[in-house]
C-alpha cells in the first residue's frame, strides 16, 4: 500500500472513529433525556453524599457517561483505594492503572477520563488495523459494547494495550510486547490475556516475554497484600456480585436465564467466532480470543459479556476473514445499530451492560 493509499485509509479510520464517538455519546444523552424521576435521584451528584461521589460534579456533557463502575474509577483516581476496613473493600476490584492515568493529567478528572479513553479507543483501533485491515478496526469502533470506549471506564485503555502486544508480538518485538502486555494486566484482571497470547507463541523469548507481562498484576497483588491484607481481593470481591470461577461456570452462565437475549445473542457469536478461528489463525490469536471468552462465562454469568466482548481484539481481529463482502458490513451495521441501543439503555440508568 502505497503512502497516499495508507493516508486515505486512515482519515476514513478515522472518520468512523468521529462518527461512532458521536453515536455512542448522542445516544448516551437521549437515554438521559427519557429517565425516570427515580432514575435522576438515583444518579444526581450530591458531592459527598458517599464515596463514590466524590468532589464537584461533572459537566452536563459528561455527566450521563458516568454510571456504575465510572464512580469507582474516578473515585480512585481522586482520593485513592480507600484504607483496609472490616468490610468489603468494592474499590480493589478495579485495578490501578486506568485511574492513575486519569490523576497524572492533573486536570478536571471527568474530562481526563474523557480524553484517555477517547485516545486509547483511537490508539486500539490504529493497531487494530495493523493487525487485520481496516475492516476489522471498523467493527471493533462499531462493536455493540464500544460505547464504552468513551466511558470512564478502563476497557479502551486494555484493549489498546492488548492490540499493541499482539501487535508487537507478530513482529515478533517480544520485549516490547512484554511491556505493553504489563500494561494490560495492570488495567484489568483480564490483562492476563496479555500472557496467554504470549505462551501461545511458542518461543523461549515469548514465554519470558509472557513472564514479564504479567509484571502489571503481579504488582497490583503484591500491593493488595501488604495494604490490605490479600493479595486476591479483588477475585475474592467478585463473590459479592455472584461471580465465582468454575469449570461448570459457563454452563450456569448460559442456563440462568437471568439477562436478557442481547447477551445470549453476542455470547453465541463469540463463542462461533472463537470455533471458527481454531486452525484459520495462529494459536496465539485464537487461544487468546478463545480465554477471553470462556473467563468471563466461567464466573457463571452472561452478564458484562457485551461490555467484556468489545475489547476481545484477538475475536475481532478474526471476523472480516470469516465474513466477507455485503454481509460483513450488514453484520457491522447491526452491531452499531446495537451499541446505540445499550448506549440509550446505560444512559437512561438501566443497569444492562
Amino acid at each position: 500500500m502505497g503512502a497516499a493509499a495508507f493516508l486515505e485509509v486512515i482519515a476514513r479510520l478515522i472518520a468512523v472513529f468521529i462518527l461512532t464517538r458521536v453515536i455512542a455519546v448522542g445516544a448516551t444523552h437521549l437515554g438521559a433525556a427519557f429517565m425516570t424521576p427515580a432514575k435522576r435521584a438515583q444518579w444526581q451528584w450530591i458531592p459527598g453524599r458517599d464515596n463514590l461521589f466524590p468532589g464537584p460534579p461533572p459537566s452536563p456533557f459528561l455527566a450521563p457517561l458516568v454510571r456504575w463502575d465510572a464512580n469507582f474509577y474516578l473515585s480512585i483516581a481522586r482520593d485513592g483505594y480507600p484504607p483496609r476496613h472490616g468490610g468489603p473493600n468494592h474499590h480493589l476490584v478495579f485495578l490501578p492503572l486506568y485511574p492513575l492515568l486519569l490523576r497524572s493529567l492533573h486536570v478536571d478528572v471527568f474530562w481526563a477520563a474523557f480524553l484517555v479513553s477517547n485516545l486509547c479507543c483511537l490508539i486500539a483501533a490504529l493497531c487494530v488495523f495493523r493487525l487485520a485491515g481496516f475492516e476489522a478496526a471498523a467493527l471493533f469502533l462499531c462493536g455493540p459494547g464500544s460505547h464504552f470506549f468513551s466511558y470512564p471506564y478502563s476497557e479502551a485503555l486494555f484493549a489498546a494495550a492488548l492490540a499493541a502486544t499482539l501487535l508487537l508480538l507478530r513482529s515478533r518485538h517480544f520485549l516490547a510486547a512484554g511491556l505493553t502486555g504489563a500494561v494490560a494486566s495492570a488495567t484489568r484482571s483480564p490483562g492476563v490475556a496479555a500472557a496467554v497470547a504470549l505462551f501461545a507463541a511458542r518461543s523461549n523469548r515469548a514465554f519470558l516475554a509472557g513472564v514479564l507481562s504479567l509484571g502489571g498484576i503481579a504488582a497490583y497483588m503484591w500491593w493488595c497484600h501488604v495494604a490490605q491484607g490479600d493479595a486476591l481481593a479483588f477475585m475474592h470481591l467478585q463473590a459479592y456480585h455472584g461471580r465465582r470461577l468454575s469449570l461448570l461456570g459457563p454452563f450456569r452462565a448460559f442456563f440462568a436465564f437471568d439477562t436478557d437475549p442481547d447477551y445470549y445473542l453476542v455470547a453465541i457469536a463469540a463463542i462461533y467466532v472463537c470455533v471458527r478461528l481454531v486452525r484459520r489463525t495462529p494459536a496465539w490469536q485464537w487461544v487468546t480470543a478463545a480465554f477471553l471468552v470462556v473467563l468471563p462465562l466461567s464466573t457463571g454469568t452472561l452478564a458484562a459479556m457485551i461490555r467484556y466482548q468489545s475489547a476481545n481484539v484477538p475475536l475481532i481481529c478474526g471476523v472480516p476473514a470469516l465474513v466477507q463482502g455485503r454481509r460483513f458490513w450488514i453484520a457491522t451495521g447491526l452491531c452499531l445499530a446495537l451499541m446505540a441501543f445499550e448506549a440509550f439503555l446505560y444512559g437512561k440508568g438501566i443497569g444492562h451492560f
